[in-house]
């Protein structure tokens, strides 16, 4: 399942001093889609508090952290979302893919998921995928590795190994209070965007 942020609040049905319901509706609109892009670049800075995602990994083209739904006159609601696959943990390393035969240093691939805390992996290697990623695979003497979080196998003794979804981490923002925060600093920005564009409407008109 993945966490989404819902961003709404007007009813923008009547008239707001000389303006038309119109106006006023297209007003709230323009607001709630301008506070969404901002929530979501809010949402991406508090998730890498806590995630070591690299930065251009959340960008909204990557369709990992984005406005999935604009606000329209018609429906007064934007929807930020994450998305809910798993994270390749060769995301959180700074090693790479090395040639066959080729081990990396001590036969450990380090990995930071939470900034300033790197871990090492033993029996672990950087691989090229087919669709053109690279993974983080550990070797295993039989069976799924130990603790890990969701392996995918490759053979019963090479797993491939993966970290927290963009949409676990929105939870993990959320359930830490760094969400209440943002929520609220949210509503009070669209409330002072709404008004403003009132007033230059009623300023123009």
């Amino acid at each position: 399942m993945e966490f989404a942020v819902v961003i709404e609040g007007f009813s923008a049905g009547g008239y707001i001093g000389n303006l038309s319901p119109e106006k006023v509706a297209l007003a709230a609109q323009r607001a709630i889609n301008k506070i969404a892009d901002r929530a979501r670049t809010r949402a991406d800075k508090a998730i890498r508090t806590q995630i070591a995602f690299p930065a251009r990994y959340l960008g909204p083209a990557s369709k990992r952290l984005w406005v999935q739904t604009k606000a329209s006159r018609a429906n007064l609601e934007a929807v930020v979302r994450g998305q809910g696959r798993p994270t390749s943990l060769a995301r959180f390393s700074r090693a790479k893919a090395l040639a066959p035969g080729k081990r990396h240093k001590d036969g450990k691939v380090d990995v930071t998921v939470q900034p300033g805390s790197t871990k090492y992996i033993r029996r672990a290697f950087i691989m090229r995928l087919k669709n053109g990623n690279e993974g983080l695979a550990v070797r295993t003497s039989g069976g799924p590795p130990v603790g890990a979080y969701r392996p995918k196998p490759i053979t019963d003794r090479l797993w491939l190994l993966y970290g927290p979804s963009v949409d676990q981490a929105l939870i993990s923002a959320r359930q830490s209070g760094i969400y209440e925060d943002l929520s609220l600093d949210t509503l009070d920005a669209l409330e002072a965007e709404f008004f403003r564009l009132i007033e230059l409407e009623e300023r123009d008109g």
